[in-house]
């Protein structure tokens, strides 16, 4: 295998959002690294893109990136393998929605670990080899939640504020470089069975706006690769955000409190 192509690393490649930016990036004619969870799924996502693209390179790792040292060892992995990244998805995340305290402490250390912690070290760790490149990009999945705080959600909306903030902050700093952050702030995106039931019981605006992964993968990468610092798919979504701008925060938050109790049922 030449050591000149370059690849796309994409966590929580095996389903959802992940899998459907894997399939895109594919389509585009690129080769793809599926980091997720050590399942079938993975391996038979992976199988598949070889089949369907046999020209391009295709490979995959099951790791389970709530581990400290999951990160390095994705890293680790490529220098073994010899796959130079120039664009890095942050995608793999966990998310929930109930009161706080109905879960233990160590589902939220695990959701934090993987939302936050897990996404900073993959990009520290890639960081040198995208600088090296002619164009480098991170996307960094964030959330529509990321713009708010939402009760019944409130680690997760927080977690995905952080990623939000994380990303703007980094990509100033990039400004000089290859290398360009850009942030994934998606509303409802119909991944599977569960959220399709979620979206339907938080009502008619949730399901107009929900979206379907390959949708959404299609236009965050074109984004992506424009420079787009923050990406909002979906137009209802864009003007909710306007919306919302201008609804003082304590009757937002009690609109929020009444939307998430919903799905904590």
């Amino acid at each position: 295998m030449s050591e000149l192509k370059h690849y796309t690393l994409v966590t929580g490649a095996s389903n959802g959002i992940g899998k459907a930016f894997a399939e895109e990036a594919a389509l585009r004619g690129w080769n793809v690294l599926l980091v997720a969870l050590p399942e079938p799924a993975l391996e038979e996502v992976t199988q598949s893109l070889q089949e369907q693209y046999a020209d391009q390179h295709f490979d995959y790792l099951g790791v389970n990136l709530m581990e400290k040292e999951a990160p390095q060892q994705v890293f680790d992995w490529c220098k073994e393998k010899g796959y130079s990244v120039n664009t890095l998805i942050n995608n793999a995340g966990l998310g929930n929605s109930g009161p706080f305290e109905s879960l233990p402490a160590n589902f939220y250390y695990g959701q934090m670990q993987l939302n936050m912690v897990s996404l900073v070290a993959l990009t520290h760790h890639f960081l040198p080899m995208l600088k090296e490149q002619n164009s480098g990009y991170v996307l960094n999945v964030a959330s529509m939640a990321g713009f708010y705080d939402i009760p019944y959600k409130g680690i997760y909306s927080a977690s995905k504020k952080f990623v939000l903030g994380f990303s703007r902050s980094l990509n100033k700093e990039l400004e000089n470089t290859s290398v360009s952050i850009t942030a994934l702030c998606p509303g409802g995106v119909l991944t599977n069975d569960d959220v399709k039931l979620r979206t339907q019981e938080l009502g008619y605006v949730a399901r107009k706006s929900a979206m379907l992964p390959e949708d959404v993968a299609s236009y965050t990468l074109e984004k992506m690769l424009n420079r787009k610092q923050v990406v909002l798919p979906g137009t209802i979504n864009k003007i909710m955000r306007l919306v919302s701008k201008i609804i003082p925060y304590s009757v937002r938050m009690n609109m929020m409190a009444n939307q998430f109790v919903k799905n904590s049922k």
